[in-house]
C-alpha cells in the first residue's frame, strides 16, 4: 500500500477545495512518555517537511534528527491528530519547577490544516499541562522573519520579551489564554 500524504488523506483526490477544509475529527493531547516512540516517525516527517518549506531556516545549523531525538527524550509533546493522522505537535519543557515559565521548544502544524483553530487547541493543551505543574508563563523564541508565527503568537496573547540574535523572545502569562 502506498503511503498517503496529509493532503491526500484530508482532501482526497481533489485539492481544489483545500482552503475550505473543515476537519470533522481532530484532537490534541499531551503524550505519555511511553507513547512517544509511536509518534517519532510522524514528528520527524513533520519537522523535515517544515525545514524544507523554510529553506533550511527552521533549525538553522542544527541536525533535525538529533534535535527531535533530544525533544523526544526530554520535552513533553502535545500532538495534533486530524482524522487519525499526526498533523502537528508542540514540544515544551516543564522539567525545572524553580522557573515560573514553561518553554516551547518547537511548534509545528502542517500547512494543510492551518487556520482552523487547531494550533490554538495545541497551545491550550500545552498551557493546561504547564499550569497543572505550577508554571505561570509560556515562553518561546521565534525567528524575526517568521511573520506568520509572530502574528499567531501575538493573536494568542504573547508579548514581545526581548531579542536574542535573530530570534524574538515572546512570553505569555497563561491567564491571558483562556484554557479549557
Amino acid at each position: 500500500m502506498a503511503e498517503l500524504s496529509i493532503p491526500d488523506l484530508l482532501y482526497g483526490e481533489s485539492m481544489n477545495n483545500k482552503r475550505h477544509f473543515k476537519p470533522k475529527k481532530w484532537r490534541v493531547r499531551v503524550l505519555a512518555q511511553h507513547e512517544v516512540p509511536d509518534y517519532a516517525p510522524a514528528l520527524r516527517k513533520l519537522a523535515h517537511a517544515e525545514q524544507a518549506r523554510q529553506d533550511g531556516k527552521l533549525l538553522d545549523g542544527v541536525d533535525i534528527d538529533e534535535y527531535i531525538e533530544k525533544l523526544e527524550g526530554k520535552a513533553e509533546l502535545a500532538v495534533l491528530e486530524v482524522e487519525g493522522k499526526c498533523c502537528g505537535f508542540c514540544a515544551f519543557y516543564t522539567y525545572d519547577p524553580t522557573l515560573d515559565e514553561a518553554f516551547i521548544a518547537l511548534f509545528l502544524v502542517a500547512p494543510e490544516v492551518q487556520r482552523n483553530g487547531m494550533a490554538r487547541g495545541i497551545l491550550e493543551s500545552v498551557a493546561a499541562s504547564a499550569l497543572q505543574k505550577g508554571f505561570r508563563y509560556l515562553a518561546l523564541r521565534v525567528r524575526e522573519d517568521n511573520d506568520q508565527a509572530i502574528q499567531f503568537y501575538l493573536s494568542q496573547g504573547f508579548l514581545m520579551a526581548g531579542q536574542h540574535g535573530k530570534d524574538y523572545a515572546m512570553r505569555l502569562e497563561m491567564t491571558a489564554l483562556s484554557v479549557g
